[in-house]
């Protein structure tokens, strides 16, 4: 039988033409992946631009939101320290807007009869605010005595009255892990009390937790803690001549969060809530603010108003600004997690409205299928954007215009005066 006799060059087809078949396969392969990669990258893109469009457009609040929030987070990346070199400077700058506007708030005068650092009531002295708490019965009030008190104060009774006598200061303890003064009887009166640094594990540490039915307060000044007002449940609360300030803690907690009831604030401050939170967040059923100043200036907070759940809002003879360095382009929100109340109506009247926030602006949050009535005269409108706003208003494309004074002052209310028609 022959020998058949094979040489290195016959068996180069017999390697190599497989692998150049494999090779040409596999490029193939890739070219069509390559491909189908480009489309979905296309189809990708045309369907993250159309849903921008489409959000600015329909959710201009959303776009914004999303658009301020990839920028904060670029501009983190490449500089790691620019938020804490940021913080810096906005508290040195808040601070300068809020003494510029309103100075150091000012206790008043005490009575001699009443002891530092004691508490009185009807003719006993107390030495903690423990004694005195278990001591107050309904309808008695109680005298604190000039000092600063790192004791909270749980208030039981009802029909009572607590009074600071001259400068009273809790700093910084909290009760039940809730507030410096948890009241849980009805109608109780707080004046000419200070409150600051309060901090809770929930991170809802408020100066007053109110439990009760009923709450007065006048002369009040809360300051620099999670929360100023945290109420569940109150059937009716009233502020006069009061000032919460810097107020607030992860958009969670705010100047003021009422969850039901009435209020009612009149000739009182609420400035520059920090950490994203609202100036007031409110979902009673009517929500009135007069001769009142509500104010961001150069905080980081969201809305100046939150009215959560509709019902009747009435605004009058106040100053609204909305700051430049605000998260939330919304100066007033209304009904954004659903209305339950049956009378759902908007006043503005005589306001002195700023809007300055450097980004979007807008004066009126409601969702688009709510049918809710807006009566507006008589406001003083400041806005660099385009702001729709029925009734006979005066809308003015900044400070210069509507001659009011630059940034960071606030118009006084008794030297504001209705343009001529």
């Amino acid at each position: 039988m022959p020998v058949v006799r094979y040489s290195a060059l016959m068996l180069i087809p017999t390697i190599f033409c497989p692998i150049v078949y494999n090779v040409m396969i596999l490029y193939k392969s890739l070219k069509i992946i390559l491909r189908c990669f480009v489309y979905y990258l296309l189809g990708c893109g045309l369907f993250i631009n159309l849903l921008a469009i489409d959000l600015y457009f329909y959710e201009r609040t959303i776009f914004y939101k999303i658009y301020d929030k990839t920028e904060e987070e670029i501009q983190l990346t490449l500089n790691p320290n620019a938020l804490i070199e940021r913080e810096k400077y906005l508290k040195t700058r808040l601070g300068n807007a809020i003494a510029i506007n309103f100075g150091q708030w000012q206790p008043l005068p005490g009575s001699p009869s009443v002891p530092l650092q004691h508490i009185k009531i009807g003719g006993n002295i107390y030495n903690s605010m423990l004694a005195a708490s278990t001591a107050l019965q309904d309808g008695q009030s109680m005298m604190i005595g000039e000092g600063i008190y790192h004791e909270p104060l749980i208030v039981r009774s009802s029909n009572v009255q607590i009074i600071g006598s001259g400068h009273v200061v809790f700093d910084g303890a909290a009760a039940e892990g809730k507030a410096a003064i948890v009241t849980k009887g009805q109608q109780i009166s707080i004046s000419n009390i200070e409150c600051k640094n309060i901090a809770v594990a929930d991170h809802n540490g408020a100066c007053v937790r109110s439990e009760g039915v009923g709450l007065t307060l006048n002369h009040v000044y809360f300051h620099d803690s999670e929360q100023g007002i945290l109420s569940s449940g109150n059937k009716h609360l009233e502020i006069t001549n009061s000032r919460f300030e810097k107020l607030g803690k992860n958009g969670f907690a705010h100047g003021i969060y009422i969850d039901a009831g009435e209020v009612l604030i009149d000739s009182s401050l609420f400035l520059a809530s920090v950490s994203q939170g609202h100036e007031i967040k409110s979902r009673a059923s009517k929500t009135v603010i007069k001769n009142s100043t509500v104010a961001s200036l150069s905080a980081e907070d969201s809305r100046l108003l939150d009215i959560s759940n509709g019902g009747i809002l009435v605004i009058e003879n106040s100053v609204l600004e909305k700051g430049p360095e605000s998260s939330n382009d919304a100066a007033i929100g209304y009904g954004l997690e659903g209305i339950t109340h049956n009378q759902n109506t908007i006043t503005l009247k005589k306001n002195v409205i700023i809007l300055e926030r450097d980004r979007y602006n807008i004066l009126l949050d409601t969702k688009a299928n709510q049918a809710v009535s807006v009566n507006a005269i008589g406001n003083v409108i400041i806005s660099k954007d385009n702001i729709d706003m029925d009734g006979l208003n005066w809308l003015f494309a900044n400070r210069q215009e509507a001659k009011i004074e630059k940034y960071p002052k606030l118009p006084v209310l008794e030297q504001i005066q209705q343009p001529e028609n």
